[in-house]
Formats: C-alpha cells, sequence, structure tokens
C-alpha cells in the first residue's frame, strides 16, 4: 500500500517524477545487509543515514496469511511479521 501511495502521490507525478516505484524483495533487500557489521548492518557510504531498524520486503510469507518477511538491519538477519506492524520500508523504481 506504502508503493501505491507514493506513485500516487504529487498529483499522479509521484515521487522524483516516476511512479514505478515498488518494495524490495525479500532476496533484493537481505542483499543490502552487510552482515559483517551491525547497528546499522548495511554500508553507510553507500546508505547512509540508514537506521540499524526492521525493514518490509514486498515478499509474503508463504502458507502464513497476514505476515510479511522484513530484514533487520541492527543485525543483517531475515524475520516476519504480521503485517500490520509499522515498519521501515525501502522503495525502488521497478525500471531498474
Amino acid at each position: 500500500k506504502f508503493a501505491q501511495d507514493v506513485n500516487a502521490s504529487n498529483g499522479g507525478q509521484g515521487l522524483c517524477g516516476h511512479t514505478d516505484w515498488r518494495v524490495l524483495t525479500l532476496q533484493e533487500l537481505y542483499n543490502l545487509a552487510d552482515r559483517g557489521r551491525t547497528s546499522p548492518a548495511i554500508d553507510p557510504l553507500y546508505f547512509p543515514n540508514t537506521r540499524a531498524w526492521l525493514f518490509w520486503s514486498g515478499s509474503p510469507v508463504a502458507g502464513v496469511p497476514g505476515y510479511a518477511w522484513v530484514v533487520d538491519f541492527g543485525y543483517g538477519a531475515d524475520v516476519w511479521y504480521f503485517r500490520n506492524v509499522a515498519l521501515a520500508v525501502r522503495l525502488v523504481r521497478g525500471g531498474q
């Protein structure tokens, strides 16, 4: 829903003039994590100001309705949460 709202924002112009933003898959998000680092478990040169927090992926948990995978950038692990929990989101362009 967040990506849909971003794409519809600014009178239908989206974010930065683009309307193809999407939430990363679990694998894409997990690949950003640097498990050799903690707090945050991500390279701060490429991703400055990333909080050591949980970020939603766009990947549902198979066989468990209402749950989706998240990546914890505190220590780089993947876990799953009930979708009504407020966590961080990182978007990418769909065409990238």
